[in-house]
């Protein structure tokens, strides 16, 4: 790992601050990079080890990408762990939060990755990029392979004594209904275009599955919904879950498992993804409805062990966003 070191002490005005922008050989930003880069700057020799955890749990620390593209949306990205919770419109308050922010230099959404369970937050500390990092990267491989995003802006994770505390994705604003949104437009002013909505999603996650992208939250929040005069184009969103892997048959109708449209329109998608790999759909109907009930089960069982084990745990070393 070679990475290309930008590093350089804060501002007076952040006297604490470790102002850090690294890319690895990936180009995914890991934390290991991170500390290696500290180590540099402090003067110790060695890669990894005790002596880089001793410098990382030693200062707070900023890591910030901004894209060429919008070089005036540096400050506004620095200030989001003081600002964000104070200006913008929610657009989803759950276990993360994401708003619309309206600057001088256009429209925004940013989403604070703020539902880390406890050990996610040390993973993404110490060993794996976190989601704002892969999210943007996610981004830039999907553009490439010509699937389309909303535009990835820019992303900063912050530290406290080593451990990532805030995590922010910043992305343009899309003004498109999601999947779940537009189904329930369409079924009440026009049935005809619901139908062929559904078929142009089958043959838009066919397409993603020839591509190897696997989005592993394939729910109807995260798929927004572009008409076009050829019918209907679609732009992922959430990103920090897809895979790039190589998606067989089997797998990719498992892969609408999260999909959570009524079972009648779902049918008309999964019919129609079969088709295009040249399935029996009776099969791959039954096949899909039978893993869908044990995965559900599944989750049932696990929602109720991890309410009463891991969450009180994550619940008290979660901090404060006030």
């Amino acid at each position: 790992m070679d990475p290309d070191k930008k590093l350089k002490p804060a501002s007076p005005t952040h006297k604490n601050i470790l102002r850090v922008k690294i890319t690895c050989s990936k180009k995914l930003y890991c934390r290991r990079c991170v500390i290696e880069e500290s180590i540099r700057f402090n003067g110790h020799k060695g890669r990894g080890g005790p002596a880089a955890f001793k410098i990382a749990f030693e200062m707070d620390m900023k890591t910030i990408t901004v894209r060429d593209d919008f070089p005036g949306l540096k400050d506004f990205t620095e200030n989001l762990p003081n600002t964000f919770d104070l200006q913008g419109r929610v657009i989803h308050n759950g276990r993360n939060v994401i708003k619309r922010i309206d600057t001088g230099d256009g429209k925004f959404v940013v989403k604070d990755f703020r539902g880390m369970y406890l050990f996610n937050r040390l993973a993404y500390s110490l060993f794996r990029p976190s989601k704002a990092a892969r999210s943007y990267r996610y981004s830039e491989i999907l553009n490439n392979k010509g699937i389309l995003t909303p535009p990835h802006v820019a992303w900063i994770d912050c530290y406290t004594l080593g451990l990532l505390r805030r995590s922010y994705f910043v992305s343009v604003f899309f003004p498109y209904k999601t999947l779940g949104e537009a189904i329930k437009y369409y079924e009440i002013y026009d049935d005809s275009y619901k139908q062929s909505l559904l078929g142009h999603l089958a043959a838009f996650v066919h397409r993603l599955h020839r591509l190897g992208v696997y989005h592993k939250d394939l729910s109807p929040g995260n798929i927004l919904v572009i008409p076009n005069v050829d019918g209907f184009d679609f732009a992922l969103v959430d990103l920090n879950r897809i895979q790039f892997r190589k998606v067989k048959f089997d797998d990719g109708l498992r892969n609408f498992v999260t999909l959570g449209i009524e079972r009648e329109d779902l049918n008309i998608v999964l019919t129609e993804y079969a088709k295009r790999f040249e399935q029996v759909t009776e099969s791959a109907l039954r096949a899909f409805w039978k893993y869908k009930d044990r995965k559900s089960n599944y989750y049932r069982l696990r929602r109720k062990l991890r309410r009463y084990t891991l969450t009180p745990l994550e619940t008290l070393f979660r901090p404060s966003h006030a």
